[in-house]
Parts: structure tokens; C-alpha cells; sequence
């Protein structure tokens, strides 16, 4: 090779190299999005101040929570991690796991009410068409409010769904779309009322129901979950159970929304808990007042009774603000008042002794990364 074969490709390599070097090598958000795979999650936070700091609860809890239980203390609460590759034809799959004080109440469902670590979410699916079917693990279809912190609007969970509504089912479900406004869903799960992992009888539940969308401002979802409960070994019950949920919302404008939720669980079988039933209704109102500031009024009423006579009327009020700096930061600020016909909640005092009211003062911060997918 002649010295001007050695020119030309010393010129070549001289304009291909900046080229190269300038060439950035792939994200992994980039590797991602290629393949078909989401991930997202969050970090969630809180401190709670409650003003009911009697012994009965040991002088640092408040009463009645699903989830934020502890007061006068920072709570970790969630960090949350999603997975999913779901295609709109053929196999896929969902996994989210949750690690923090939540997590315990989730694994209650799964005989473990102590480990901060839990796979809330863990299913396979398969699409084809209108139809899409799941197996595995996987959240309930009832309820206006969610494990997913992010997807709340107040820091502190309802009534219903602390005492009405399960959190997770072990199942199969299948969804069929037909068209925009209408998808049914039936599904066989392991527990009815409680969302028990672990199957205690032989037989199981039903359910069924539908999510109906005539616009983009109105969604309308009616859920029914038929079957049993309870275990089949000595000395326990096996309770028929039937349980109904009706969730509404309407984007009234831009910046305001409104919702209502309601519950109704009935226990047909004899025993312990036979002939008890509870119903409940939660309303919402949610506005937008700047593109960054948000705030949301909660408002509920629920009912119990049972064969033995005992019956109780809870109710509480919630106002919580909702302050976004950035996109995937969020600061919620909350104030709760609960009262209940029966002393349920802690009495100020070292008597350990109870009360029909109960106040408290929330904060909690979120930061959210990656592309929401899944429930």
C-alpha cells in the first residue's frame, strides 16, 4: 500500500472517529422501552400527630387505619418497585414488590402480618384481541382507594377499605372489552371477603362485574365477589359471604372531580360472624387549583352489625393538600376527624380506656420515578 492509500484512510478514520465518539451509547430507559418492558416506582413517607394519646394503644397509635397505624413517629411506608412487559398480543407478565410498614398489612392476607416486604403484585398474562387473562397474584377490582400511594388523593386510607374491602387475590381473571366504554371481568379467586393467599376451604370465589366508560369524564365500576370463607378443619366455620362494590367518577371541568364509593358485605352462614353485615359510602371531592396544588375532601359513613346485637355507625372527614415542586415529587398535607356510636379509639389519659372521637394531623412525601404500569 502506496503512502496516498495511507492518506486517504488516515482522513477517513480522522472524520469517522468524532462520529463514533460522538455516537451515545444506548440508556437504559432506551433498552427498556425497545423491549417492551415498563418500570416505575416510588418512595413513600409520612409523619402522623395524633391528638388521642391515651395508653389503650400504647400512647403513640391511633385507631381504625388500614395502613398508618403509628403516630408521633416518621414512618417509611412504601418503597415500591414495578415490572411489567405487557403486550396487547400474547404472553406477558406484572410484578410489583412493596417494602416498608405497608407491606405488613398486605402479607396480613398471606398468614404473615410482620415481614416489611411484600409481593403485592406477581401474575402472567396472556392478550389476544379483546381478551386479556391473568393468573397469579394481583390486586382487587373494588375500591375507589388503592395500595399505590401515588394513586390516592388523601394520605390516610377509607373506612372501607380498612374494614370492607380486600387488598389482593390468588386467581385467574379474565377481561373482555367490548369497545371504548365497556369491560367485563370474571374471575375464580381463593377468598371472598378477606383476599386470603391462603385457601382454608375447598371451595371458591367468584367474581365478576364492570367497568363502564360512555366518556372520558365518567367511569362507572360494579364489582361482586360470591363465596367463602374460613377453614374446614375442626372447630371452624366455613362462611358463605357475598360482597358488592359500586365506584363512580365525574370530571366535572378541568380542575374539578367528584367520586363516591360504596360497600356492602353480608356473612350468610352460621357461627361466630353469621348473619353480620356492614355497609358503607365514601364521597370525594377533588380540585385542581393550580397546576402543582391539589386538594381533596373525603367524607364517609359505615354501619355493622351482627346476630348478637352488636352494631356500630363510624364516620370520619378528611382534607388533604396535595403540593407538587417538581413532576415526580409530591408533599400531602392532611387533617382527619373520626367519630364512631361505640369507644373504639384511644382516651386521652393513662386509664386505657377508649372514646367515640379521634383527630390527627398527617404530612407525607412521595417521589415517583419511571412510567406507571399495571394496577
Amino acid at each position: 500500500m502506496n503512502k496516498m492509500h495511507w492518506g486517504l484512510l488516515a482522513s477517513a478514520a480522522a472524520v469517522c472517529v468524532p462520529a463514533m465518539a460522538g455516537a451515545a451509547a444506548p440508556t437504559l430507559s432506551d433498552v427498556l422501552v425497545n423491549s417492551g418492558i415498563t418500570a416505575s416506582g416510588y418512595v413513600d413517607a409520612s409523619y402522623v400527630e395524633g391528638f388521642n394519646k391515651g395508653s389503650a394503644l400504647g400512647g403513640s397509635g391511633v385507631g381504625g387505619r388500614a395502613f398508618d397505624t403509628s403516630a408521633d413517629t416518621f414512618t417509611f411506608n412504601q418503597a415500591a418497585l414495578n415490572i411489567g412487559y405487557q403486550p396487547t398480543e400474547g404472553f406477558g407478565g406484572f410484578v410489583n414488590v412493596i417494602a416498608g410498614q405497608d407491606a405488613k398489612y398486605v402479607n396480613a392476607s398471606y398468614g404473615d402480618g410482620t415481614s416489611t416486604f411484600s409481593l403485592a403484585q406477581a401474575y402472567a398474562q396472556y392478550a389476544t384481541g379483546n381478551l386479556t387473562v391473568i393468573a397469579g397474584r394481583f390486586v382487587t377490582l373494588a375500591g375507589y382507594e388503592v395500595i399505590n400511594s401515588t394513586l390516592d388523593t388523601n394520605i390516610s386510607r377509607s373506612l372501607l377499605f380498612q374494614n370492607l374491602e380486600p387488598l389482593v387475590h390468588t386467581g385467574v381473571r379474565a377481561s373482555y372489552k367490548f369497545g371504548d366504554p365497556l369491560t367485563v371481568y370474571l374471575g375464580l379467586n381463593n377468598s371472598a371477603v378477606s383476599g386470603d393467599g391462603i385457601d382454608e376451604n375447598h371451595q371458591k370465589t367468584l367474581e365478576a362485574g364492570g367497568l363502564f366508560t360512555p366518556s372520558k369524564a365518567i367511569s362507572v365500576g360494579l364489582y361482586e365477589y360470591y363465596g367463602f370463607d374460613g377453614g374446614s378443619g375442626s372447630g371452624t366455620t366455613t362462611v358463605k359471604t357475598s360482597f358488592t362494590d359500586l365506584t363512580a367518577s365525574w370530571q366535572i371541568t378541568d380542575p374539578l372531580s367528584v367520586a363516591v364509593n360504596a360497600d356492602y358485605k353480608k356473612f350468610f352462614s352460621s357461627g361466630d360472624v353469621g348473619g353480620a353485615q356492614a355497609y358503607g359510602v365514601a364521597g370525594y371531592v377533588n380540585y385542581a387549583f393550580l397546576s402543582n396544588l391539589k386538594g381533596s375532601l373525603r367524607g364517609e359513613y359505615l354501619k355493622y352489625s351482627d346476630s348478637s346485637g352488636y352494631s356500630e355507625h363510624d364516620n370520619e372527614v378528611t382534607l388533604t393538600l396535595d403540593y407538587s415542586p417538581a413532576a415526580s415529587f409530591d408533599v400531602l398535607g392532611e387533617f382527619r376527624l373520626d367519630g364512631s356510636s361505640n369507644d373504639i379509639y384511644p382516651n386521652p389519659g393513662t386509664d386505657g380506656s377508649f372514646k367515640g372521637q379521634e383527630s390527627d394531623v398527617a404530612i407525607k412525601a412521595i417521589w415517583k420515578f419511571g412510567t406507571p404500569t399495571g394496577s
